[in-house]
């Protein structure tokens, strides 16, 4: 069973090689909760379950152009840790381009992120 440690290098290196699909396979519960602060329109921003938390992915991936991410972290604490990430996006239905901060925060039981949470700074 990994550590929080290692869970957490190890989703910080999937965030930077563009291979979060695989990171969800490996480091995730089946039973994972997932927060968002701006879910989109008509979406809920708690997701729950692996599968729920794919098709937010898949949803995101259809709807923003991401043309960077940063991934600053893992900084830990006991079972949670926290990334901050730095994101430039455009809406693909508007065009809109804007950039965010967001920190992430995970909780870790068992070896696997249960649960996931966004906050997000005021986008430029």
């Amino acid at each position: 069973m990994m550590t929080t440690q290692e869970v957490a290098e190890r989703l910080c290196q999937h965030c930077r090689d563009g291979t979060e699909e695989q990171g969800i396979e490996e480091l995730y519960s089946r039973e994972i909760v997932s927060v968002e602060p701006m879910a989109g329109p008509e979406r809920d921003p708690v997701s729950k379950g692996v599968n729920a938390l794919k098709e937010k992915h898949k949803w995101w991936a259809e709807n923003y152009e991401v043309h960077s991410t940063g991934v600053e972290g893992p900084f830990i604490n006991g079972d949670k840790f926290s990334v901050i990430f730095d994101i430039d996006v455009s809406e693909r239905a508007s065009g809109q381009r804007w950039r965010a901060k967001e920190i992430a925060l995970y909780e870790v039981e068992d070896g696997k992120i249960v649960r996931e949470s966004f906050f997000m700074a005021p986008m430029e």
